[in-house]
């Protein structure tokens, strides 16, 4: 893992929690845990799931590789839209919400992040829960 992140911070939490001994090896950046795992040298490396995901996409050896389906601390992620203009932002919300009712999203999905899998359940969750009518 990457020191300093919320995901040293984060394992090594659960670690303690659920009483489990493993050896955290620090690595000194994301395409550096990537290698590690490829050539055997760790087990696993944890990050978050978006970063895991470029890794798996960008490795070129997808189908060695494997995303846990566990989720085990949050990342907000959000859109980045122009001050001061609500009613942009009220257009852009409306459509997502628009893409997850409809099941829009699921193709978008499947293009860009389908040779993982399909979503799990929590992401479904997600969409549903933002899909909702005003």
């Amino acid at each position: 893992m990457v020191p300093g992140t919320t995901t040293e911070r984060t394992l090594k939490e659960i670690l303690l929690r659920q009483k489990i001994s493993a050896e955290l090896v620090n690595l000194k950046d994301h395409a550096d845990g990537l290698v590690a795992v490829m050539d055997g040298r760790i087990d696993a490396y944890a990050s978050d799931r978006v970063i895991l995901v470029g890794l798996v996409l960008g490795s070129g050896n997808q189908k060695a590789l494997r995303i846990s389906e566990e989720m085990y601390s949050y990342e907000p992620y959000a859109l980045m839209l122009r001050k001061n203009d609500p009613a942009f932002r009220l257009a852009v919300n409306r459509e997502l919400a628009r893409l997850y009712r409809s099941e829009e999203i699921y193709p978008i999905y499947e293009r860009w992040l389908g040779v993982l899998g399909t979503p799990g359940p929590l992401l479904k969750s997600l969409y549903f829960l933002n899909g909702l009518p005003e």
